[in-house]
């Protein structure tokens, strides 16, 4: 991940290749047989990442999936250990050594920064061995965006549309031919040993990067309505009682659809699950939210956000506040996931606007 997928001198790796749309079907073909591939597929005008089996299954023309892909490195279920014969035997739930690597193809770019933000998280000082376990059996290949939404405010934060680092493979479409540049070494030698595209020439190697920069500053400047981040640490620490707080709540449903389909959310609670016998059971990890009235419950049910003020207050700080403090970098990528899946359309960009006092 160190390696942006560039050289020194800011243009495409000569290791880049140059597909057509027949190459691209041979490079998922021969991905598919070898890794499990999991990509954008679009039913029923809805996308979400699936796994793959062919070219034509993919939609790479799409801008939003329901869910980020977190969920196959962060698994919305997942057993930690089972048990039976009261004990006697455990058997711990983390990834088996002998499953086929899996590759995450076609993340637009806040998808792919959501990941490294992620990586963060449950690779730093305390490593988390499920995560970690997925995370090094899997190769991203991101997906250069073509076009922005009104809800996307990637640019707020750096997390798009441009993209420098987090994969091991990037395509972007320009014309009817794909780049794709390695990010990685594992992505510089899976592109030679495939052998799928052609390479380029300087001339063509400096032709393709000036395609790509036009194209993505070109959606860059589509995105209109952003988050402001001059100082606002500071202006969230001065605004914890105002009034828009109380006022939010009698909008919000409190629903969790916001933090589920946030790419950057990592909550989750342990349940344990026993059979009749008593003998035997397992410990599962499940996802949570902050927005749920359960989540900040204690022993005899005592909740220190209690109030649905309280809860959208937290997400709002967590993400744009403490994320920073801890991590030093934003908790958010601007996909708009949360603005879009809202019933109610609330808007984390309108909620600083108004904390700067430059609502409408």
């Amino acid at each position: 991940m160190a390696d942006s997928g560039k050289d020194s001198s800011g243009t495409i790796k000569r290791a880049s290749r140059l597909m057509t749309q027949w190459d691209m079907a041979a490079l998922v073909a021969a991905l598919t047989k070898k890794y499990t591939v999991y990509g954008p597929v679009t039913r029923e005008g809805n996308t979400s990442f699936q796994e793959i089996s062919s070219w034509e299954d993919l939609d790479l023309d799409y801008v939003t999936t329901i869910l980020s892909p977190r969920k196959y490195l962060h698994k919305p279920f997942e057993t930690l250990f089972s048990f039976t014969e009261g004990g006697k035997t455990v058997t711990e739930g983390t990834r088996d050594s002998s499953e086929k690597m899996q590759i995450i193809f076609g993340l637009h770019p806040c998808d792919v920064n959501a990941i490294r933000l992620l990586d963060k998280v449950f690779t730093g000082k305390y490593e988390d061995p499920y995560y970690t376990g997925h995370r090094k059996n899997t190769l991203i290949v991101g997906l250069g965006c073509d076009q922005a939404q009104d809800t996307c405010f990637c640019t707020s934060f750096g997390s798009g549309p441009h993209l420098q680092e987090g994969f091991d493979l990037l395509i972007t479409q320009l014309g009817d031919r794909y780049l794709v540049e390695p990010g990685t070494p594992d992505g510089e030698d899976l592109l030679k040993r495939l052998d799928i595209g052609r390479t380029m020439n300087s001339s063509t190697l400096t032709e393709y990067s000036r395609l790509k920069e036009a194209k993505l500053e070109k959606i860059a400047n589509t995105i209109k309505k952003k988050i402001n981040t001059t100082d606002l640490n500071k202006l969230l620490e001065v605004n914890t009682d105002h009034p828009i707080w109380t006022r939010l709540k009698e909008d919000c449903l409190a629903c969790g659809a916001c933090t589920i389909s946030c790419p950057t959310c990592f909550c989750f609670n342990i349940t344990d699950h026993l059979d009749l016998t008593l003998q035997n059971g397992e410990r599962r990890r499940v996802w949570d939210s902050c927005m749920l009235l359960e989540f900040a419950e204690v022993a005899l049910g005592a909740n220190f956000r209690n109030d649905l003020a309280a809860r959208i207050k937290q997400r709002i700080y967590h993400k744009l506040y403490s994320f920073h403090f801890q991590h030093d970098d934003w908790g958010c990528v601007g996909c708009g996931r949360c603005v879009k899946f809202c019933i109610k359309k609330i808007d984390p960009r309108e909620i600083i606007e108004e904390l700067r006092g430059e609502a409408n």
